[in-house]
């Protein structure tokens, strides 16, 4: 039986059009990122103003919305948002991708399959992310992933935390979800 040969993140990225694209490559393979809708893009946007306010007082990195990240030879990801601590970003920029995966890897979930979603996580918690956020805007809660396999469920009367990823950083949950 003949297997399907694995694409490299570098034969990857020389395709034609790929930078237009919303694509990822997880294990070897080509996966195209649904749009998610309103409700995915208004997540989005609350969590980009919470942090971007929280970045400009602490100055501990820069978030990033729909990055690519070269996390290794056959994975390329695309959080829905991400934190990359100031350490991680080169100065003078370059063109290349970030390397590994960010400190910090948003999720918000819309039309992923679990497998998918479980398989991204898992590779950023292998390859650097110190937290991956997980986001349900039906359930209005997100769960917290540490490397340690530690699964933190917080719901929308709670107060989100990350010590890990955010030393210091507090929201309330229900700032996330204003507006649906």
């Amino acid at each position: 039986m003949a297997t399907t040969p694995l694409m490299t993140v570098d034969e990857f990225l020389k395709l034609p059009g790929i930078e237009e694209l919303r694509v990822e490559l997880i294990n070897g393979t080509m996966v195209d990122k649904d749009n998610g809708g309103l409700i995915h893009e208004l997540v989005k946007a609350n969590l980009i103003q919470i942090l971007v306010v929280w970045m400009n007082q602490h100055r501990i990195g820069i978030v990033f919305a729909g990055t690519s990240y070269r996390v290794d030879e056959h994975d390329c990801l695309i959080p829905d948002l991400s934190v990359l601590s100031n350490e991680r970003v080169p100065v003078p920029a370059t063109s290349d991708l970030p390397r590994g995966a960010p400190d910090l890897a948003i999720e918000v979930v819309s039309s992923e399959t679990a497998a998918s979603l479980r398989t991204k996580i898992n590779l950023c918690l292998k390859h650097g992310s110190k937290s991956v956020w997980v986001i349900y805007p039906e359930l209005r809660m997100l769960d917290i992933h540490s490397p340690d396999g530690r699964i933190t469920q917080v719901e929308e009367d709670q107060i989100l935390e990350d010590h890990d990823a955010l030393p210091g950083f507090s929201t309330p949950v229900s700032a996330i979800f204003k507006g649906l």
